[in-house]
């Protein structure tokens, strides 16, 4: 199909929007244009409008997102006017702890998927695994299998028929199975269609920063302790370094401070926050949904290189409207999500572009001047989203629920009206900003320049070269994709004041990305998306310092990435390999620390007795393992060195220790009982002890002769593939997204 009417829409646009947007008739083709989608969304969104002013709404609302200068959420470009789906990005579900409530959320669950919308959960309510149930006189499943099963669900189902479904998950960091929970995505693929992060407070932080305990029973116990009193007492530092470690190797969990969260809740009555979407930015009562969308800063910086704060308002105020009236004319999949959303009419405003504005007002993105600017944009849009939204509450009538709430004049607030509980929130924009061409959210560029595969049968195996906004331009190379194709990086063209201006994520430092979320934190009154992109040099004490800073800086919540910590760094320089090109993980083989922390196993196996050493490093990563059987030079003694040189082998290139353990467990040699518990063989012993130091348990059945493929091929694929180029995707803003085709997991 020949599409028309593109206005300032890229090649790049294009193919998105011909890809995942634009209604398709029967075989699969489009049956509109570009113009005809925004004119779609524009003339459904004015349909909230008294009669006599639809038309001109509805020309208001095509202009900002016809201009590029404001684009809404995936489910809204997708569905508004159709009839069908919903125009919400995400809900939030809570479990309560019940047969019944698990099933019934499952139920939702799907139907949500099928309406369009991902789902945040929080299981902090649920019961510890191995919990007696009196009813039954059986034991409780625990949190974990419950996330599990939903990430069944999860894969059943395709969001409103057009993306992959979108979860979180929230556990309390009190919650006795929080050690299981921090894990459960340490073994690569394994719910892998979830984003996890702990659920924490302020008295939790306190008690990492003063060595306090915790005590991890249910019912919850939110309280610190100076000194343990039985097992169920752990250190807060020592979770903590848990926390950070798993982030630091793989990016989760992230963290939630829910009682910051909770203070900003302007619904209190109506219950506690517990939960977030699936990135993290809109922090929901039980039922809510996100109505999202975000403004272009990139269009409002002037010849003079100056931002246009007066445009930048009269949009602000138009967009805010506009996400009114989502609400208004929004299909939500249940009864109950229904009624929750009219009660509070949340809205989530944010940005996009603001890398992009930088570059274009020369404020390099790491200095105190850009956060001094984005401090001015930030109060600009929340003043103006505040006093608009009390404007329509005016007009409108306030959410339902204003009376009762500390917002309201009478009850201590400072607002006699108010449309919307919430205004802003900043939001992942990975595939909204490649239609509006312009950088991500809050984010620094990725990258500079990337290769785009052609998914056209025309240009079948061709491969085409993306450069950020403006930096072809700038850089004014005779032939730049020739340059890149041949190897060449994009970064030894730049100059010094280039260079400057144009520094990727993972070149910015830690500190400076926090530093950016803090700032505009101040002004959302709900959370922010964003990932801290480290290089992958970082150590975990730069996680451990980044998670410290955020709380510090009065953050709801925090993810990072280290660069390389999963599979493919696709679409980075154009000149770098990708891991996919070494037969080890990115990080090659782990420095040998010069001290190590060990502890021997004593074990009876069918061939002797074997001792077992495991050695530690600093951070508590297993990085070697010994064991002794049998006489020097004897063949249980050799064969039980070349297993332990390889598993050692392993864990210093960081193959999971849980896929070690599913290859060496159930491999059967004269089993015997050793203190009630069946060893198999040697390797099988060895899979026992590693178990009990990463606290997984082992299987009693042999593996099958696949299971090493597969095994090594989970550990090497630990990034999803996009499901619509099958390029690997990378983690941006919380979320899961492809530069090649534009797709993202959250809209």
């Amino acid at each position: 199909m020949v599409i028309k009417d593109t206005g300032n829409l890229t090649d790049n646009a294009l193919f998105t929007l011909e890809q995942r947007y634009l209604q398709k008739g029967e075989d699969g083709s489009p049956i509109e244009t570009p113009i005809e989608m925004f004119k779609r969304v524009s003339n459904s969104l004015a349909g909230a409008e008294k009669k006599a002013d639809q038309a001109r709404w509805a020309d208001r609302f095509f202009n900002v997102m016809w201009d590029l200068d404001f684009i809404p959420n995936s489910p809204t470009l997708m569905n508004a006017g159709t009839g069908q789906g919903t125009l919400s990005a995400c809900y939030v579900m809570d479990i309560d702890d019940s047969m019944s409530s698990i099933m019934m959320t499952a139920h939702d669950q799907a139907m949500i998927e099928k309406f369009g919308g991902g789902i945040g959960f929080s299981l902090s309510d649920l019961r510890p695994e191995g919990t007696p149930i009196k009813t039954t006189q059986g034991k409780a499943c625990g949190p974990i299998a419950v996330l599990e099963t939903l990430s069944q669900v999860g894969t059943m189902i395709t969001q409103g028929g057009k993306r992959d479904g979108a979860h979180m998950a929230i556990m309390s960091v009190y919650h006795p199975d929080i050690k299981k929970f921090i894990t459960c995505k340490t073994e690569e693929g394994k719910i892998k269609n979830f984003n996890i992060s702990v659920g924490a407070d302020s008295n939790f932080m306190k008690a990492v920063r003063d060595d306090k305990y915790l005590h991890l029973t249910y019912p919850l116990d939110k309280n610190s302790y100076d000194s343990p009193k039985d097992d169920s007492y752990i250190s807060a530092r020592g979770l903590f370094n848990d926390i950070t470690k798993g982030a630091w190797r793989n990016g989760e969990p992230g963290m939630v401070w829910l009682d910051r969260i909770n203070r900003d809740n302007t619904t209190p009555q109506l219950g506690q926050i517990n939960a977030t979407n699936p990135c993290g930015e809109q922090p929901l009562l039980s039922g809510e949904s996100c109505n999202l969308g975000s403004i272009n800063l990139g269009n409002f910086v002037n010849e003079r290189k100056e931002f246009d704060f007066d445009r930048f308002k009269e949009i602000i105020e138009t967009c805010t409207r506009l996400l009114d009236n989502v609400i208004s004319v929004n299909h939500h999949p249940t009864k109950k999500t229904q009624t929750v959303n009219a009660q509070t009419r949340k809205i989530g405003l944010g940005v996009m572009g603001l890398a992009d504005c930088l570059v274009s007002m020369e404020i390099p993105y790491d200095s105190t001047e850009a956060l001094s600017i984005a401090d001015k944009i930030g109060a600009v849009l929340k003043t103006t989203a505040d006093n608009y939204s009390s404007s329509l509450g005016k007009e409108r009538g306030d959410f339902p629920a204003f009376d009762e709430s500390p917002l309201n004049e009478k009850n201590g607030g400072e607002w006699k009206n108010m449309r919307n509980a919430w205004r802003l929130s900043i939001a992942p924009t990975g595939t909204i900003s490649m239609i509006a061409d312009t950088s991500s959210g809050i984010e620094p560029h990725f990258s500079l320049s990337f290769k785009k595969h052609n998914m056209s049968a025309a240009m079948a195996n061709v491969e085409l070269f993306y450069t950020v906004k403006g930096l072809r331009d700038a850089l004014n190379h005779d032939n730049l994709d020739a340059y890149l194709d041949n190897g060449g990086d994009i970064s030894d063209l730049l100059d010094d004041k280039l260079a400057s201006l144009y520094k990727t994520s993972e070149t910015i430092s830690p500190e400076a990305h926090v530093n950016m979320q803090i700032v505009w934190q101040k002004y959302v009154d709900s959370g922010i998306s964003k990932t801290i992109n480290l290089a992958n040099s970082a150590t975990q004490e730069d996680v451990y310092n980044a998670y410290m800073q955020a709380w510090g800086g009065d953050c709801k919540g925090i993810t990072v990435y280290r660069q390389g910590s999963r599979r493919d760094e696709v679409l980075v320089a154009t000149n770098q390999k990708t891991v996919s090109d070494s037969p080890i993980p990115s990080e090659g083989i782990a420095n040998r620390p010069r001290n190590l922390q060990g502890t021997t196993t004593k074990m009876n196996t069918g061939q002797g007795t074997m001792y077992v050493t495991l050695n530690s490093d600093d951070m508590g990563e297993l990085y070697e393992v010994f064991a002794t059987i049998g006489k020097a030079g004897g063949t249980a003694h050799a064969n039980t060195e070349a297993i332990c040189r390889l598993i050692s082998l392993a864990m210093q290139y960081r193959i999971p220790t849980a896929e070690i353990i599913n290859q060496l467990s159930g491999i059967q040699s004269n089993p015997v009982w050793d203190n009630g518990v069946l060893v198999q063989s040697i390797a099988d012993g060895i899979s026992k002890v590693l178990g009990e130091a990463i606290d997984t348990p082992t299987v009693d059945s042999a593996p099958s002769v696949d299971s090493f493929t597969e095994g090594a091929a989970a550990a090497m694929a630990s990034v999803d593939e996009c499901p619509v180029c099958q390029s690997p995707l990378i983690m941006a803003e919380g979320c899961e997204s492809c530069r090649a085709c534009g797709y993202s997991k959250c809209g």
